[in-house]
């Protein structure tokens, strides 16, 4: 057991515990036990073919229907205990071929048409009693191509159309017996390309259109006996991908559209003659992703367009020392327009991620297995758009896994050999919608399995008194979130990493918007996701109503906005009094402020002296994601400002560049020198940095002397006015920032 297993039991981690077993899929069905073992399945004509051994026929040719009557022995190619080990099965043009050992033409190649009659040899390619061992079984439109030795060309590209007289060599690429060891041989576009090695040039990459003629050297990438050595091939989108070795650039990136001019290094990802190790090579989108080492990186994941300014590091993984940090992704499998992999992910261990190209979006999917061991995802397969695999924990060892790209919709099938030993799913093959594998059982041998597939519910209707929306006041009663047609077992995330299983419960003691989503899993099969959202509002104690006042008032909200809330109000029959505006959101009271700060316009349309506008700073408690219904009034009266209401959405922890009502320094105004004892008046204001600034300068009969407007006040904003022309008096100097304004007398002296 893993060290950190008991620390999570001891501290109550039952998440983990909840996302094992707690999701049990339909438990898969074992069709029949295979005490010698299982290797090779492959679909064929809606049925299974594979390669294991019963225990008394040895390893031979099987067949499966998808039942366990209906899985069969097909044919005792080597009659009796021996076996013959069918292996490399593929089917070309309506035909399964594989490589066989009858005991008495060695291994030679045979085919299937699904039935016993018609499994039989191809042909003895070497006679005698020796073996061709045919290998790199490809299908070039139709037309299967595999490397062969027939004794007398040595190892070399032969092709078949399934009959004795029509399998036959296709070139002796290294002329008598020596071989010419085809290898890595990839369909483009019905051009076979492959690696060999015709003994002047060295390994090196060639091409066949099935003819002697026209198997030829596309390039010799790197001159000598040596060879480029070509490697892990791939078509990417109609053109060959693959790592080549030359001694200035060490194994790199190639491709080639099958012309000598068209064989291009794409980069040099490792700089120098030292090599990236390239491989892994996988096509989404018409882009190769990849493998490579990047001294700086280490081994990480790539992708190339194919030109080298779109030849990048798509994400350092596992981020540390060169050499020593290695995110090392493997088993790159495309499901669902993404790619599924395993890379070594810091404090988890070796785990599963996916990408759909970005490095946004390359992600961790889930730590499978807790802490900082592995899950060593393997056995990759897709069905139905999703991923299934086998991976481990500490407690259930090696099992069935699925995953749909989410942390929630990833979880284990079954344990199939129930507890810390494993089953080792592998060879996972979809067949008709269905999932079949060899595992080890809880009797301890191999056995084949059938996983039928899931039929979804539907998406659980989460909801409470009818409602996936539901707004509370602050410290109410809790909401209880139900979905009413989950007949199977409701799994739920929520804030703050929270999860669990059946009814949620929601507290209220918290202000916020809080979002659940939730599966309904029935019989293993999960659901599509639903949510709900809470949204738990300030608890307002609204003013009593005190004595109405009331008044020749004339006001508008003019703006609602995550900073300030701001607009005007007066009283006719009192023009030059401040008023008090009070605000509302969704009813409740929020907050009150004076109308104290001058509008010249205000002023200028004979609103008395023009000190009638508002600036309210946006409560923080509003700025949570919810629409709010914004309203202002004069306080204590029943006059409604003008254009209200207006409704109001902050994101969730919005700020706004402005300081609060509760945070916000004091505007000070301090006239330098005071009486003003020459032709200028010398202001200095603090308290209004960042905000716009006005200053206005008036005599006792509110006549303007000097006015100026500051847009974007400094720290300690400092200003000048001329006051040559007045007379000695006592003057007014109004100053006004965002939120607050301050009148200071000055007395001019001379």
């Amino acid at each position: 057991m893993k060290k950190s297993t008991f620390i999570h039991l001891v501290l109550g981690c039952w998440i983990s515990f909840v996302s094992t077993f707690s999701v049990q899929a339909q438990a898969p069905l074992s069709l029949k036990t295979f005490p010698g073992g299982i290797t090779e399945i492959i679909q064929y004509n809606g049925a299974l073919y594979f390669n294991a051994n019963d225990g008394i026929n040895g390893a031979e040719l099987w067949k499966s229907d998808g039942t366990a009557a209906g899985t069969v022995l097909l044919k005792d190619i080597n009659p009796g205990a021996a076996s013959s080990s069918p292996v490399r099965m593929i089917v070309v043009n309506n035909t399964l071929f594989f490589a066989a050992n009858n005991g008495t033409n060695g291994q030679e190649l045979w085919k299937s048409n699904g039935t016993a009659a018609g499994t039989v040899l191809v042909k003895d390619i070497r006679s005698g009693g020796y073996e061709s061992i045919p290998a790199w079984m490809t299908d070039v439109n139709g037309t299967l191509f595999f490397r062969a030795n027939n004794g007398t060309h040595g190892s070399e590209i032969w092709k078949t159309d399934g009959t004795e007289a029509g399998t036959v060599l296709v070139k002796d690429i290294n002329y008598g017996t020596a071989d010419g060891d085809p290898q890595y041989l990839t369909n483009v576009n019905g051009t076979l390309f492959f690696k060999a090695n015709n003994g002047t040039n060295g390994s090196e990459l060639w091409k066949s259109d099935g003819t002697s003629f026209g198997t030829v050297l596309v390039k010799d990438i790197y001159t000598g006996a040596s060879g480029s050595n070509i490697a892990y091939s791939a078509n990417i989108n109609g053109t060959l991908y693959f790592a080549a070795w030359t001694s200035a650039t060490g194994s790199e990136l190639w491709k080639s559209d099958g012309t000598a001019a068209g064989t291009v290094l794409v980069k040099d990802i490792h700089a120098g003659p030292s090599p990236s190790e390239v491989s892994f090579l996988t096509n989404l989108n018409g882009v190769a992703y990849f493998k490579a080492y990047e001294p700086n990186a280490g081994i990480e994941l790539w992708k190339s367009n194919g030109s080298a300014p779109g030849t990048t590091l798509l994400k350092d993984i596992l981020p540390g020392a060169p050499g020593e940090a290695n995110g090392v992704p493997g088993f790159l499998t495309v499901v669902n327009n993404q790619i599924f992999f395993t890379a070594n992910t810091f404090g988890k261990g070796r785990e599963l991620w996916k990408t759909d190209g970005t490095t946004a979006g390359t992600a961790l999917v889930k730590d499978i297995n807790p802490g900082q061991e592995a899950s060593d995802a393997t056995s990759f397969a897709e069905m139905g758009g999703v991923l299934y695999m086998s991976a481990k924990t500490a407690t259930t060892g090696f099992e069935l896994w699925k995953s749909d790209g989410t942390e929630a919709g990833t979880f284990p099938i079954a344990d199939i050999n129930p507890g810390v030993p494993d089953s080792s799913p592998y060879e996972l093959t979809p067949l008709n919608g269905v999932l079949y594998f060899a595992a080890t059982g809880s009797n301890g041998t191999k056995q084949l399995f059938r996983l039928n597939p899931c039929v979804s519910p539907p998406a659980p209707n989460l909801a409470s008194g009818g409602q996936n929306k539901v707004t509370v006041t602050q410290n109410a009663p809790a909401v209880v979130l139900t979905a009413s047609n989950c007949s199977g077992q409701l799994n739920w995330s929520g804030p703050n990493n929270a999860t669990g299983t059946g009814n949620i419960t929601v507290p209220t003691s918290a202000t916020g918007t809080f979002v659940y989503t939730a599966h309904c899993v029935v019989s293993g099969c999960i659901s599509p996701a639903s949510s709900a959202t809470v949204i738990v509002q300030p608890a307002v104690n609204n003013p009593g109503p005190g004595p109405v006042v009331t008044g020749n008032f004339e006001g508008y909200l003019d703006k609602v906005e995550c900073g300030t809330m701001r607009g005007w109000v007066w009283d006719k029959n009192l023009p030059n009094t401040v008023m008090k505006v009070e605000f509302f959101a969704n009813g409740n009271s929020i907050g009150t402020i004076d109308a104290n700060i001058f509008r010249q316009d205000l002023k200028d349309s004979g609103k008395g002296n023009g000190i009638h506008a508002y600036s309210f700073p946006t409560p923080a408690t509003l700025k949570n994601g919810q629409t709010y219904s914004i309203s202002a009034k004069v306080f204590n009266s029943n006059y409604v400002l003008k254009w209200a209401p207006k409704n109001l959405t902050c994101p969730n922890g919005s700020r706004i560049a402005t300081e609060s009502a509760e945070t916000q320094k004091p505007l000070d105004v301090v006239v330098l020198g005071n009486p003003v004892q020459n032709e200028q008046v010398e202001v200095e204001v603090r308290g209004a940095e960042g905000q716009p600034l006005r200053l206005l300068l008036t005599d006792l009969q509110g006549r303007v002397l000097a006015e100026k407007e500051v847009v974007r006040a400094s720290e300690v904003e400092h200003q000048r006015f001329s006051v040559h022309h007045a007379a000695p008096s006592i003057l007014l100097l109004r100053v006004a920032s965002l939120r607050q304004s301050q009148t200071v007398k000055i007395l001019k002296a001379n």
